[in-house]
């Protein structure tokens, strides 16, 4: 089972509600650190993981969801096998005894975001890729207003996809921010240039107003984060691969094959990325 005092020694920064860490997580594990990983989910979620019939995404749900629980418990100082989770009114999962700290998990095809926040403000991210261009479009000019699903429809045919999804992904973090259904949140207003936006819900149902702003994705994919309130924040890039789970779950040979020895668990530090956006 998981070493609590190896955990509790690296301890990571909380961010404050000024600032999103924004973690890219692998969306496969090797089978070592897989199966360890798979020992910190809870009942709930080991439940949805055998109900998956494809083991490939069996895996991958379980080097998912282990990963944020790893993240998670790093920022309460906790081991990730006894974080409560529960779901919202519409599903989105909190943290039961989170002192403040917010998070939200997307994924599309081979990406994966986790975005992390404090100070009880609530965060939404969201990223999308793979659809096809006429698809946007048509989702577009259904639920869309008539500016953005015009925005949409009078871009150059190569843009239109790109087009669609930017907008799409402002209003889906939105959503997931407020913790609500994405059917509410289709026809909030999120067109205009620059990559910050604050975005109101002029019907009242969402709990408004956003400052959502685009982030960097892979090609063919589109993403964006929403944090709650009107305050500026900054972006922090963060990376979480397999060989850094590796080396903090000790599953990682050391330099003669051993142990990896009592600074693995550093090492995971050490391997992140992060790059902070004003």
């Amino acid at each position: 089972m998981w070493d609590d005092g190896d955990l509790l020694a690296v301890r990571e920064r909380p961010p404050s509600a000024r600032e999103v860490h924004i973690w890219t997580i692998a969306p496969d594990a090797p089978p070592e650190v897989a199966a360890r990983l798979a020992t910190v989910l809870d009942a709930a979620a080991r439940r949805r993981c055998s109900g998956l019939p494809d083991p490939r995404r069996a895996r991958s749900f379980v080097a998912v969801h282990g990963a944020v629980r790893v993240i998670l418990g790093r920022y309460r100082g906790t081991a990730p096998a006894r974080l409560g989770l529960r779901a919202g009114r519409w599903g989105k999962p909190e943290l039961v005894d989170g002192g403040g700290l917010r998070f939200s998990l997307t994924h599309s095809g081979g990406a994966v975001l986790l975005a992390v926040t404090g100070g009880g403000r609530d965060v939404g991210v969201d990223i999308e890729g793979g659809r096809p261009g006429g698809a946007a479009e048509a989702l577009a000019a259904r639920y869309f207003p008539p500016y953005e699903s015009a925005l949409v429809a009078s871009a150059a045919p190569g843009r239109r996809r790109d087009t669609s999804l930017r907008l799409w992904t402002r209003k889906e973090a939105c959503v997931k921010a407020a913790g609500a259904r994405l059917a509410l949140g289709l026809g909030l207003p999120v067109a205009g240039d620059g990559d910050v936006r604050l975005v109101d819900d002029p019907t009242g149902r969402l709990p408004a107003p956003w400052l959502v702003r685009d982030l960097d994705a892979p090609a063919g994919y589109r993403a964006a984060v929403a944090m709650a309130g009107p305050e500026p924040y900054a972006v922090r890039r963060r990376r979480l691969r397999p060989s850094d789970l590796a080396c903090h779950l000790g599953t990682a040979p050391g330099p003669a094959g051993g142990d990896p020895g009592p600074s693995a668990a550093n090492r995971f530090v050490d391997l992140t990325e992060g790059e902070t956006q004003p």
